[in-house]
């Protein structure tokens, strides 16, 4: 007889995120309203961090829906409308990246939140800096890179396996189609000693950086 031994995951994912079965990943924004959270980056854009505050601050319920609308106006006298002006209207395309000091410094000057760049000393303590944020319920913006790019998405959960030990880091990725079925679009692959950046289309290897 074959034996079959069922292994026993746990997911731990932030809250303020549901799924709704016709209209997929949603986030109760500032004004109370459950609207889509994920935003894709278009093809030729290569604002990846400034998407992934997007979304981070929508889920924080920082922002409303309309604050980032392409038809509505900035209130730019007050210093989150500042803030939004300049992430969307002169950091909305970004050819050479971001760096997360000098984002962490805009939004720090621009609008007063709390934000931080992190540097871990070692893969263990980066995924250990990820898994403490999401279970404080924050998402968290990280950073991969390979040999010849990089790229910025925010992580919203953890999976672990039996032992409680992190095995896959859960992301909203800009760069990949929304989610309609999970609350993740890609996973970062913690669980061998190889890291692999998966989405629906792709994985390729790859290593975490900053935060």
């Amino acid at each position: 007889n074959n034996l079959h031994i069922q292994t026993m995951t746990t997911i731990k994912i932030v809250s303020n995120l549901k799924l709704h079965p016709q209209k997929g990943l949603l986030s109760k924004d500032s004004t109370g309203k459950w609207i889509d959270v994920h935003h894709q980056q278009g093809d030729l854009d290569g604002a990846c961090a400034v998407y992934s505050v997007i979304m981070n601050l929508l889920i924080l319920g920082m922002i409303d829906k309309e604050e980032i609308c392409v038809y509505s106006s900035i209130d730019k006298r007050k210093r989150k409308g500042k803030l939004l002006s300049y992430l969307l209207e002169k950091q909305g395309l970004v050819r050479d990246g971001y760096h997360f000091r000098t984002l962490a410094a805009d939004m720090r000057n621009y609008a007063n939140f709390t934000a931080n760049q992190k540097l871990a000393k070692s893969r263990e303590d980066a995924i250990n800096i990820i898994q403490t944020s999401v279970a404080n319920d924050s998402p968290i913006i990280i950073s991969v890179f390979g040999e010849e790019w990089a790229h910025a998405l925010l992580a919203i959960g953890i999976e672990y396996n039996e032992n409680d030990v992190p095995t896959k880091i859960l992301c909203l990725d800009p760069g990949a189609p929304s989610p309609i079925c999970t609350y993740w679009n890609c996973k970062i692959d913690v669980s061998t000693k190889t890291l692999w950046y998966k989405t629906e289309k792709s994985q390729t290897k790859a290593e975490l950086g900053d935060m």
